[in-house]
């Protein structure tokens, strides 16, 4: 009996901030193949994108999930509103299932396990990736910036709600 080899989806989120951007790479919910911040610096769309053609070049994801700069409660800026539609147009081209969500979307899967903000969330994903912890962000004071690791834990948020919203 022959059996065929299917290939593994890979999903790859991206959550672009004023430094760079913060990725995942997954094969199901529950597993995490990669994971990382890249910071440009200065920061400059194209540099960002050419990171984001290269990565997607090594990995050969399946679906890419990104933030949905256009979202109800969303206070995105117009450069990373036009690296996100940079980058769905790149990923047009190279036949990637893509899909959007808001930061909306994100507060109300979480919201289901008693979190809300964004270091909660990141707080509870700490205690299903265990593998994250040297990436553990700091609490956000309102007169500091937000700890460069949270990047890792909005991507992994996104690809979450993803699996959440079409399991």
């Amino acid at each position: 009996m022959k059996t065929q080899y299917e290939k593994p989806k890979i999903v790859y989120a991206i959550y672009p901030n004023a430094n760079g951007f913060g990725f995942v790479y997954m094969h199901g919910p529950r597993t995490l193949l990669d994971f990382g911040v890249v910071r440009i610096n200065p920061i400059c769309n194209f540099r960002i994108l050419e990171k984001i053609k290269s990565s997607i070049s090594y990995f050969k994801p399946a679906i890419l999930i990104l933030l949905d700069p256009d979202g109800k409660s969303s206070r995105t800026g117009n450069r990373i509103k036009k690296l996100i539609d940079k980058i769905s147009v790149y990923a047009q081209s190279e036949n990637l299932q893509i899909f959007q969500i808001s930061r909306d979307q994100i507060r109300d899967v979480y919201e289901n396990f008693g979190v809300s903000t964004k270091f909660e969330i990141a707080q509870w994903l700490l205690t299903e990736f265990k593998v994250l912890e040297t990436r553990k962000p700091r609490e956000r004071k309102l007169w500091t910036s937000e700890d460069r690791n949270m990047a890792v834990f909005d991507a992994l948020s996104l690809a979450l709600t993803w699996y959440w919203r079409n399991a």
